[in-house]
């Protein structure tokens, strides 16, 4: 069962990611946060820059997570809402 989630999860944000790319306001959001990251990198020394990626690492991770599990969390309601009851 979790194969099938795995596998639908994937689908889901394969298709989902194209549609935020396409809108100006989540490109410019992405964008106004790659500059920021880029002048922070700029001015900091490297003990701070292995900080900083190993919180952007952890972000990563953490956000790869919450959605993965909001997806398994949609998807098992739609499956139990489409069964009889």
């Amino acid at each position: 069962m979790d194969d099938i989630f795995d596998m639908l999860v994937q689908e889901i944000e394969r298709g989902a990611f194209p549609y935020f790319f396409a809108r100006g306001e989540y490109r410019r959001s992405q964008q106004s946060a790659l500059e920021h990251y880029q002048w922070l990198e700029e001015h900091l020394g490297d003990e701070e820059k292995a900080h900083l990626e190993q919180a952007r690492a952890a972000d990563v991770s953490m956000d790869t997570l919450e959605r993965e599990a909001m997806t398994r969390v949609a998807l098992a309601v739609g499956i139990r809402l489409t069964l009889p009851s």
